[in-house]
């Protein structure tokens, strides 16, 4: 049953369940400020309260972790594991609502069909009782947590079950995603790429966002302990690591960088000004391997030695000077930068204005000739399969396309990167048949059965927003945060 849990938890239904019921809740914030005053009280779904006492003992069942709260902070971590509780909580009241229980028959059936408590086939009492004292769970805490489990899957049942889709809305699925489609497009990186970036574009960019230039660079000696620098032979042995050792020691010593590599001080290199990723003020790369610059990027003090083991390399390393430096325009990646970026704003300003065009019925396909023309950009064509048929362009520009019909002309855009676009037309379109008996029928009546239920959910979402009210007492609630 652990296993089945497990499973379920990660399922498309249970994810669009949870998904669903808090969306209201994330939809409005953490409610309005709690208008009863009870201090007793850190929430209410319609006249149902929620005790402090209740969602602490739900808290402390959780067991947050120091890194939990480390890396998503305090107050949302417990604004998250609030809204999870309040989600849970209309889902039980759901349940009741709808009469929605399991027997203990059947709460008995699932136990003894658990696998994780059979031997050769068989239920063992003793198998399960041992997995109860491992786990530290009562028997009563168990079957709870199982019947709610399950009470959870019969309310995905009852709002996605028993649908039958007529043939139809299969049908159009299919055509929708198998139908060739005969285009003629403009590659429209070809004629924006004609679009040079001036000078006076870079600078203007450059002086309004100084301050997102600034970089830390760090200045650092530092000398790599080899085999042959420290006991005169390439191969590894015990004398060599008996020599790491004793710098090791000399270092918690205090002794200084310069004293512990004095014997062999013209091996030590200097390195100035680079940045975490290795670049140089001038934006010129160094040579420094990027794992080597993170370990000396941890490094807090200046002027003391520190010891660094890569991947069994061993080297002394100290900081000189650690600074921070807004970077120049005569830096090769500030210049490469500010070009990326204005070459995007530039990208999707030319789309809105041919997108803007086509929806005012100003560009058809006279005007893609035009435009063909006048930027010296031939019309190109291309015959398309069905929607998975990637020869000429990927998934995601596929999609776009196939969201539109015959004689439609738009363009398209390659997210997230605005890198691939497109002007295109749709020339001709052909329809393929399915055969209610095929094999493919049955995967596409199961995609349109996902389909149909995903908007039987998006229907159910308006129907928690217009039945359940949520009111948190935000004073309680920050009282709680600041107490942990």
């Amino acid at each position: 049953m652990i296993a089945s849990i497990g499973k379920f938890s990660k399922s498309f239904l249970a994810k669009v369940l949870v998904a669903i019921i808090a969306l209201p809740f994330i939809l409005w914030g953490m409610g309005d400020v709690f208008r009863s005053g009870n201090q007793n009280v850190i929430a209410e779904i319609n006249q149902t309260k929620i005790s402090t006492k209740e969602f602490m003992e739900y808290l402390q069942a959780v067991k947050i972790t120091k890194d939990e709260i480390k890396n998503k902070g305090k107050e949302n971590l417990i604004n998250e594991i609030l809204t999870n509780y309040i989600s849970e909580r209309i889902i039980l009241m759901e349940r009741e609502e709808k009469g929605i229980q399991i027997t203990d028959v059947s709460l008995k059936n699932i136990l003894v069909s658990d696998e994780e408590f059979k031997k050769e086939g068989k239920f063992l009492r003793t198998k399960y009782e041992k997995f109860l004292l491992s786990k530290g769970f009562s028997a009563a805490q168990y079957e709870k947590s199982i019947n709610e489990f399950e009470s959870k899957g019969q309310l995905l049942s009852y709002y996605s079950g028993g649908i039958k889709l007529p043939f139809f809305l299969v049908d159009q699925l299919f055509i929708r995603e198998n139908k060739s489609k005969n285009i003629s497009f403009v590659d429209l990186e070809k004629v924006y790429s004609q679009n040079k970036i001036s000078e006076n574009q870079i600078k203007e960019l450059y002086d309004k966002n100084k301050e997102f230039f600034k970089d830390r660079f760090v200045t650092f000696n530092y000398l790599k302990l080899s085999p042959d620098l420290l006991i005169g032979q390439k191969n590894i042995n015990e004398t060599y690591f008996d020599k790491i050792e004793e710098i090791e020691n000399q270092i918690l010593d205090g002794k200084s960088f310069k004293s512990i590599s004095s014997i062999n001080k013209e091996k030590v290199i200097k390195v100035s000004s680079v940045n975490s990723n290795g670049y140089k003020k001038d934006g010129k790369q160094s040579s420094i391997k990027n794992k080597f610059l993170k370990e000396i990027f941890k490094i807090k003090n200046l002027n003391e030695p520190v010891f660094i083991d890569l991947n069994d390399e061993f080297y002394i390393v100290e900081v000189l000077v650690a600074e921070e430096s807004v970077l120049d325009l005569d830096n090769q990646n500030v210049r490469d930068t500010i070009k990326r970026q204005l070459s995007i704003v530039n990208i999707i300003e030319q789309n809105s204005l041919l997108t803007k065009k086509i929806n005012n019925k100003e560009f058809g396909k006279k005007e893609m000739i035009d435009f063909s023309k006048k930027n010296k950009v031939a019309i190109e064509t291309a015959s398309i399969k069905n929607i998975n048929d990637n020869a000429k362009f990927d998934k995601n520009l596929l999609d776009q396309i196939y969201n539109y019909e015959k004689n439609n002309i738009f363009v398209i855009s390659g997210y997230p990167n605005v890198k691939k676009n497109y002007l295109v037309i749709i020339n001709d379109e052909k329809n393929p048949i399915i055969d209610i008996n095929s094999e493919n029928y049955k995967k596409y009546r199961k995609k349109a059965n996902s389909d149909y239920i995903s908007k039987v959910y998006k229907s159910y979402d308006k129907y928690i927003n217009a039945i359940y009210k949520i009111d948190i007492n935000n004073k309680v609630l920050q009282r709680l945060v600041n107490s942990i």
